[in-house]
């Protein structure tokens, strides 16, 4: 495993420079590498004027800029680049100049430093064709803003090392990037079903489909986006979606060829006009028109990538949801609006331009490439792995999470190959909880038993964690929340970080822990301790929970969660302290904000901080413990199952968790 610790970028434009500055603000040197000093001296600036927009907005302090501008180094001489151990290629499009970049890039750095293009428009293997050393090299393909965009495609090429594609994958997941793997082929992923939607969108209003303001608005309604494909095209430059298209043309096709009038826009240099006037078509139907050309035409798209094996559905799905910010990915869209449905709707986009019909789509034996695997597993020696792999939603647990959950830990369970089970999350989560638009909506239809049978079946798979043959171990290296931190409680042992952040948000949200908490927490650290966490929603780090005896152990972030698969526990609890006085005397505390404990000396922060709980929320949590934890831990389980109806038909339980939506203060009635 090799480890990344300088980087240099060769090309200090826009794209060159936000590729430098996210390595210079996640605390890494960079040498910045163009031909002329007035080039760099524009980077230099560039980054300056978007740090002082951080600056502004109170992310980082004057010191930090500094220390962040201090870690740029600026060159016109590519032979500053010998010592470090990665090189970002971010120059223009042309082929000619790339190859003979890598070619005296090559010349230059050392043996093992890795070479990327952050190219869109060629292919890997064209650009490493003639290299001496090939594996290599690989694509890294930005979004724009490449220092705030989380998405990076990493792209091998024919010959690029697989090890070198794992050591890229896991530095950019460490320095806060989500990075997708996609196969070397034209537009790479994201761009190949984009572009798509972009142009159809044009189509559409070159043969009179509605206004631009309409298609923009059907787009919003159907996709669930901000911004419709004008908007966008707006937002992003007009001539890059052109240039987009024409590349996808020139090697996958007319379809997706740009349509004349977006050649027109671009010619004239002008935006879109996205407030021009409703025109509708008399006696059709011309929302459902477009709804039908932008569903048929990106999904079958994405549909026809993901058969050809360009990506799988599940990252082509986090890169529509990280990249481009869209709330569910084309798959996810798909399952949800239809595979029969959308096949319809392709083939009658598709059938125009006389393209087949993607096989996932039309023969059940290619379906299986449609689904989404958000949990999957891994066994590596003695150990498996439960990972989960939905880096962008902190709140993964819903319905289909904790059916592919149950499905792994079977499988698991069941190997009589491995020693323990380890159970692990992507992103800066290790899971923050369950979803929260799922209660919400089951809410809204007054369906408070899918509730409830979801909260059945969460215990039910907590309990086989808790029960299972294996050793289990819950690798808690980001936010640890709610549902997640219920989870991990399941498990034997506990592992935390320098990242680590647990917490029971759940009383200030109006409902209570119902997958274990109320019950394993004091079980496992006492009731003074269990009641101020669930009580208080108290975010503690791994030094605190380790003293609590929260987790077992703790270490560095790993690079690559692989470690884990060598990794021993000594002692349970090993860091677990003595309570204070006053953690003792939580364990009278009855939930009732009139409680004598709150007004003693030395309780004030926590009786400021308990006013601003849901009050039924607190009092039936703080009773769950009481009357649980001297009962076996299945009955104290099924006492918080029996009170889920009516904790969340309350007022503040609707208040709460819509709170979580709307990023408002909840306001609670007591009701």
């Amino acid at each position: 495993m090799k480890q990344i610790a300088t980087v240099g970028v060769v090309g200090a434009g826009t794209m060159g420079s936000a590729i430098a500055q996210h390595f210079l603000m996640k605390g890494l040197p960079v040498t910045l590498v163009d031909q002329k000093q007035e080039f760099l001296d524009r980077g230099r600036a560039t980054i300056r004027e978007s740090l002082g927009e951080a600056l502004g907005r109170g992310l980082i302090d004057q010191n930090g800029m500094d220390q962040i501008l201090g870690r740029l180094r600026c060159s016109s001489n590519q032979s500053v680049l010998a010592d470090v151990d990665l090189v970002v290629e971010a120059v223009f499009e042309n082929l000619a100049v790339k190859k003979s970049l890598f070619a005296e890039l090559e010349r230059i750095v050392k043996a093992d430093c890795l070479l990327a293009s952050n190219t869109s428009s060629f292919l890997i293997s064209e650009i490493a064709a003639d290299l001496k050393t090939p594996e290599r090299v690989l694509g890294v393909h930005y979004f724009y803003h490449a220092a705030k965009n989380k998405l990076v495609e990493i792209i091998p090429g024919p010959k690029t090392s697989a090890a070198r594609v794992t050591d890229l994958e896991n530095f950019y997941a460490f320095y806060d990037k989500t990075p997708i793997l996609v196969n070397d082929a034209p537009g790479f992923a994201v761009n190949r079903f984009f572009v798509p939607w972009l142009n159809e969108g044009a189509r559409l209003y070159e043969e009179g489909c509605g206004s631009i303001a309409f298609i923009d608005q059907v787009a919003r309604e159907v996709f669930g986006v901000g911004m419709g494909p004008f908007a966008l095209m707006n937002a992003t430059g007009v001539p890059i979606a052109l240039h987009a298209a024409d590349g996808l043309a020139t090697v996958l096709g007319p379809f997706y060829a740009p349509a004349q009038i977006l050649r027109r826009q671009v010619e004239m240099g002008q935006p879109w006009e996205e407030a021009s006037t409703l025109v509708l078509n008399q006696g059709s139907d011309q929302a459902e028109v477009i709804k039908r050309r932008l569903l048929g035409a990106s999904l079958g798209v994405a549909a026809q990538m993901v058969a050809e094996g360009v990506v799988s559905a599940t990252d082509a799905d986090l890169g529509a949801r990280a990249g481009l910010r869209w709330p569910i990915g084309p798959f996810e869209l798909l399952a949800k609006t239809g595979p029969a449905q959308v096949a319809a709707m392709v083939e009658e986009v598709f059938t125009t331009w006389k393209l087949p019909l993607p096989a996932c789509l039309i023969k059940p034996e290619n379906s299986t490439q449609l689904q989404l695997n958000w949990v999957k597993t891994a066994v590596i020696g003695k150990s498996g792995f439960i990972i989960f792999d939905l880096p962008d939603r902190m709140n993964p647990l819903g319905e289909r999470v904790m059916e592919q959950l149950n499905t792994c830990v079977d499988e698991l369970n069941q190997r009589t190959d491995i020693e323990q089970i380890i159970f692990h999350g992507k992103g800066k989560a290790f899971i923050a909880g369950a979803d929260i638009k799922f209660f919400l909506d089951a809410m809204a239809a007054g369906d408070l038993a899918r509730i409830q049978t979801f909260t059945e079946f969460g215990q039910q798979i907590l309990t086989k964690i808790s029960q299972s043959p294996k050793t289990t171990i819950a690798y808690l290296d980001g936010l640890t929340l709610g549902g997640g931190l219920e989870l991990a409680l399941a498990c034997d042992y506990r592992i935390g970080t320098r990242k680590s952040l647990l917490a029971f948000p759940e009383t200030g949200i109006g409902i209570y822990p119902g997958l274990g908490g109320t019950q394993r927490t004091p079980r496992l650290i006492g009731i003074a301790r269990a009641k101020q966490l669930i009580a208080s929603g108290q975010f503690i780090n791994a030094k605190v929970a380790l003293a609590f005896g929260l987790i077992d152990r703790v270490i560095d972030p790993l690079l690559d969660w692989r470690e884990l698969a060598e990794i021993t526990i000594e002692k349970a609890q090993s860091g677990r302290t003595e309570e204070t006085p006053e953690e003792a005397a939580f364990a009278a505390f009855d939930g009732s904000l009139n409680h004598p404990l709150l007004a003693q000396p030395g309780f004030e922060k926590q009786a400021k901080a308990l006013q601003r709980k849901a009050a039924v929320a607190l009092t039936t949590a703080m009773a769950l413990i009481d009357r649980g934890l001297p009962l076996e831990l299945a009955a104290g389980l099924q006492l918080e199952l029996d009170g889920l109806k009516t904790i969340f038909a309350s007022k503040d339980a609707l208040a709460g968790l819509s709170s979580i939506i709307s990023g408002q203060k909840p306001n609670f009635s007591g009701q």
